[in-house]
């Protein structure tokens, strides 16, 4: 079976994928720029690999991580800020915009693309790093490069695992392939217990999965207690309740714009703060635009700066990087993507000590899941449920800030998934 998978894979879907990648790039830019940074790509990892570094680091065991995207990276990132100075570090991408943001980070002696997953590459790629452990964080795990470690013998750990109950890894023909990939894996580190058991249908009866729980959330302390002061001189001092919509879309600010509406008539003056996922100059347009329409005054940062005078206009962030210091700003906080297909990071208000609100595609988020366990995460279906809960908690001072107090203790006590992991890391170093 384990030769009718690898057979299959290599001959019909591989050539398959990279054909439907080739097409999709016509009219996408990032695949675009994921192709054009392929090329050749052995070539440049031949003069990148490891030229900069000291004699003793050159003795340092290898430890290659890869992640999917910024998201994955997240994850890792307390990970390598403990290895570091035991390991060289060797960090992967498949996504272009995780690649363009993160290929300067300090800490990684190697960054790179994840060439496409053929067995050619595979060999070529491990040949070319040498590493002694392969990480894959979450679950962009890719077969050729596990069935290509495996048969050297490289241990592999899969950080941060967890598998969705309804994901289609589980349906009865593709759980028999993926049980072909996860017999090479060494370690199953998994977030939750419920994600330990579904990754047992994937694994032979031996396999090593233990719970270590979920790196970000010692990542989003870590971030808390690094936050700067970007924004320091450039943004006036509020006199009114502050309202902060974090990595919103289109569909989002169209709810949050009329929940707004609503609380200005029905309760009083708040200040909205709203902040882009992408602060491109046509996704600041279009709010700006959709202010008009519902005769609201807005103002970009950007102005601010230059001197403009603030008159309670919402602010629209149209920068970067500043989303965790604004967090520390708030009295509400409303995360998007949560009406546009899946919500965000919960976890970053929620470390600032604040109530959480989002609306209602947040299967992609335990940890939105666990806020609304605790009543400190609250999930509204429309701008008019928005806006009541606004005035509930704008109301009751108090309540809103026990709210956020139990926000920031559940993050708290959830930390420690690092330590976990690292140790497993050094059993193998």
């Amino acid at each position: 079976m384990q030769r009718f998978w690898q057979s299959t894979y290599n001959v019909i879907f591989i050539p398959l994928l990279y054909l439907a990648y080739r097409i999709y790039a016509l009219t996408n830019s990032k695949a675009r720029d994921g192709l054009k940074g392929r090329k050749d790509i052995f070539d440049k990892l031949a003069k990148q690999a490891y030229p900069n570094i000291s004699d003793e680091r050159k003795k340092l065991p290898v430890v290659w991580l890869h992640c999917a995207s910024v998201g994955e990276f997240e994850q890792a990132r307390p990970i390598i800020s403990e290895i570091k100075d035991k390991a060289r570090i060797v960090v992967t991408f498949f996504s272009p915009s995780a690649y363009n943001l993160l290929s300067k980070y300090p800490h990684a002696d190697l960054i790179s693309y994840l060439p496409f997953d053929t067995k050619k590459n595979a060999i070529k790629m491990l040949d070319l790093i040498k590493p002694s452990i392969l990480i894959f964080v979450k679950f962009d795990i890719w077969p050729n490069y596990v069935w290509q470690a495996g048969k050297l013998g490289i241990p592999i750990i899969i950080a941060d695992a967890t598998l969705h109950e309804k994901s289609r890894r589980l349906s009865p023909v593709i759980r028999s392939f993926m049980k072909s990939i996860h017999k090479y894996i060494t370690v199953h580190c998994a977030i939750s217990k419920p994600d330990a058991e579904r990754l047992k249908l994937l694994c032979p009866e031996n396999a090593k999965i233990e719970v270590m729980g979920d790196t970000r959330f010692d990542q989003v302390i870590a971030r808390r207690n690094s936050v700067g002061n970007k924004l320091e001189g450039l943004l006036p001092r509020f006199n009114n309740p502050v309202i902060i919509a974090g990595s919103t879309y289109s569909e989002d600010e169209v709810v949050i714009i009329e929940a707004y509406k609503k609380v200005l008539s029905d309760w009083g003056k708040i200040q909205l703060i709203i902040v882009p996922h992408e602060p491109k100059k046509e996704r600041l347009d279009e709010i700006e635009n959709l202010l008009l329409k519902s005769d609201i005054s807005g103002i970009r940062l950007s102005d601010l700066e230059k001197g403009k005078a603030h008159n309670g206009e919402v602010i629209i962030i149209d920068r970067v990087g500043v989303l965790a210091e604004l967090y520390m700003l708030a009295d509400i906080t409303f995360i998007g993507g949560s009406f546009h297909g899946s919500v965000h990071n919960v976890m970053e208000p929620a470390i600032m000590g604040k109530p959480v609100i989002f609306g209602t595609t947040i299967h992609n988020s335990l940890e939105a899941y666990m806020l609304i366990n605790i009543g400190s995460g609250i999930m509204v279906k429309g701008s008019d449920e928005m806006a009541n809960e606004f005035i509930k908690l704008l109301n009751d001072v108090e309540f809103c800030k026990n709210l956020g107090k139990n926000a920031q203790k559940m993050i708290e006590d959830n930390a420690g998934a690092t330590e976990k992991i690292v140790a497993c890391i050094n059993e193998y170093l």
